[in-house]
Parts: structure tokens; C-alpha cells; sequence
């Protein structure tokens, strides 16, 4: 169960410095590190808000078709994350341990130290968690809806609820 945590974290890490670590350079403007849009949910009864320049959206080729990867993150340091890992356009995917559904927050802003970092996941057993649905994708832009039940990678009796999940995003590449 170690290796599988720490996979995880490394997972996120790793799609989390990709999706931020990009920069368009196209006609020598600045640009935000996310792409445009909206992206709210309900965090165990609380409102999450990605704020503008975290909120992406990125559908890329991978070895058994296309990954979607949609997410957001506050000014209170909290990231939401889906990853569909065999995206197929518009459709429901069930959140579980291949479709990765993610909350993390950091306890302290003030102290970014990533061993720090709180993680829930859907990845508890080959269970289904929750659900990602597309309601619209047109290459350029992705619009759905999500909910699910993340559990703490460190205590899995701790569980948060994420519900009533929306986004209307632009599809970065």
C-alpha cells in the first residue's frame, strides 16, 4: 500500500508539472498557465472555485487512445483532478482506481512542502466512486459534470464527499 500512495503522488506530480509547466508562444504574449473557462464543485458542503490560470483542461494520445485530464485549484492552495484514462469523447466514466478522481490541499499555504499535501482519491480498490460525464466536446472546448467520494491515501476511513461539480472548459493541447 506504500508503493501504491506513493505512486499516486508521484502520478499527480508528474501530470501536475506537466499541466502548469507548459507555455504557448504563439505571438509573444503572456499566457495564463490554464486554459479559460469555469470549473466549481462542492467540497463537502463548501464551494471550490478554480480560480483563472488553474483551471485546464488537456485531452492527449496515449498508449490505449486518448487521456482527458480536467482540473482546478484555489487560492486556499485545495486542487480538484480528473483523469480519464481511455477518453472517448462525450459520455459518463465511472471515477474509480484507472479514472482517477482527486482533492488535495495543502494544511498549511504556508509551508508548500509537498510531503505536507492531504490527498483524496477514488482509488480505493476497483470500486466506482463517483462519475465524470462530458456533456459537450468539440476539440476545442469540454463541457460536464462530476461528483465522487475521495479517500484519504493516508487513512482510508477518512473519506470527502465532491458534489455538484461543473466545468465549461478550453481544450489546452
Amino acid at each position: 500500500m506504500k508503493t501504491f500512495k506513493k505512486s499516486i503522488l508521484v502520478l499527480m506530480a508528474v501530470v501536475a508539472v506537466s499541466l502548469t509547466s507548459c507555455k504557448k508562444d504563439d505571438d509573444g504574449g503572456d499566457d495564463p498557465q490554464g486554459g479559460t473557462g469555469t470549473f466549481t464543485a462542492k467540497v463537502d458542503g463548501g464551494t471550490f472555485t478554480g480560480m483563472e490560470g488553474t483551471v485546464v483542461a488537456r485531452v492527449a494520445n496515449s498508449g490505449v487512445g486518448q487521456t482527458l485530464t480536467v482540473s482546478g485549484g484555489t487560492s486556499q492552495s485545495e486542487n480538484l483532478q480528473m483523469i480519464i484514462t481511455s477518453f472517448d469523447g462525450e459520455g459518463t466514466y465511472n471515477l474509480n482506481f484507472t479514472n482517477l478522481g482527486t482533492y488535495s490541499y495543502l494544511p498549511d499555504p504556508g509551508n508548500p512542502d509537498p510531503s505536507t499535501v492531504v490527498v483524496y482519491t477514488t482509488a480505493n480498490g476497483l470500486s466506482n466512486h463517483g462519475t465524470l460525464s462530458v456533456s459537450s466536446y468539440d476539440g476545442n472546448t469540454i463541457k460536464g459534470t462530476f461528483n465522487f467520494t475521495g479517500y484519504n491515501i493516508n487513512n482510508l476511513s477518512e473519506s470527502v464527499s465532491v458534489t455538484d461539480g461543473q466545468f465549461n472548459i478550453e481544450v489546452t493541447n
